[in-house]
């Protein structure tokens, strides 16, 4: 009896110790792109539309099952053309909901145009909606966006126009509380991103008026990552499975 009640106590100052040292809780959105470039085929043989489907189901277990991102509620939607935004699981969910959700999309099928804007800040919009309460606790706020392609379709009323990135910049830097952007590329070769990577371009967030759409669609998706303190991969045709940093 001795033995189990110190086993018990060991036990319960080890699980008191996690607690004590465990990571903010996230409250996350995944999109990914299935407008019609995704369709392109890698060396392989393997679609984008399936590649992406793919890494999908390894950053949901990474969301889940990493102590350091410590997630608690994921929403996986899908986006294409303007206002085609769909959520596979109907609303935040947990670990099997949105791998069974992910499970039960079709590996193929990607088409339309790609309404790249409305996505991120539609993102960001819904997390802030429903865990902002949260986030004043000190969870933290993710979007996770993946694509290969530049913004065409949003509408402007949703982010989209000549000065999308201005207002993807505002929704993200400007309005409270912080959300984070992770993004994900996907390019047929990642020499033509990486040309610039020791020449980054900056966005000079001083006014939420001032215009940043100049910036190639890529090197803006990188540096936004960076300016919320979030993370970036590129993912050339070539290269193998690896779900990155997420």
């Amino acid at each position: 009896m001795m033995k189990i009640l110190v086993s018990a106590i060991v036990l319960a100052t080890t699980m008191s110790s996690f607690n004590s040292l465990a990571a903010p809780e996230s409250y996350g959105v995944l999109f990914l792109d299935r407008s019609s470039s995704m369709n392109t085929l890698r060396p392989d043989g393997q679609s984008r539309c399936s590649f992406s489907k793919q890494q999908a189901v390894q950053k949901v277990s990474k969301f889940f099952l990493d102590a350091i991102i410590n997630g608690q509620q994921l929403n996986v939607k899908t986006f294409a053309s303007g206002g085609q935004i769909q959520s596979l699981t109907n609303g935040f969910v947990g670990f099997n909901a949105a791998m069974m959700a992910l499970y039960q999309l079709d590996p193929e099928g990607c088409s339309g145009l790609t309404a790249l804007a409305q996505a991120m800040c539609d993102g960001a919009d819904e997390l802030r909606a429903n865990y902002s309460t949260e986030a004043a606790n000190g969870a933290l706020l993710r979007v996770y966006g993946s694509t290969d392609g530049g913004e065409n379709d949003s509408p402007v009323s949703s982010c989209g126009g000549s000065n999308w990135q201005t207002s993807v910049t505002s929704k993200y830097l400007f309005e409270l509380p912080p959300v984070q952007f992770n993004a994900t590329i996907y390019t047929g070769t990642v020499q033509n991103i990486l040309a610039n990577k020791d020449k980054m371009y900056v966005l000079d967030v001083s006014s939420a008026s001032q215009s940043v759409s100049s910036t190639p669609t890529f090197q803006f998706l990188k540096q936004l990552s960076i300016d919320t303190g979030g993370t970036y991969e590129e993912i050339s045709d070539s290269d193998g499975g690896d779900p990155g940093d997420w």
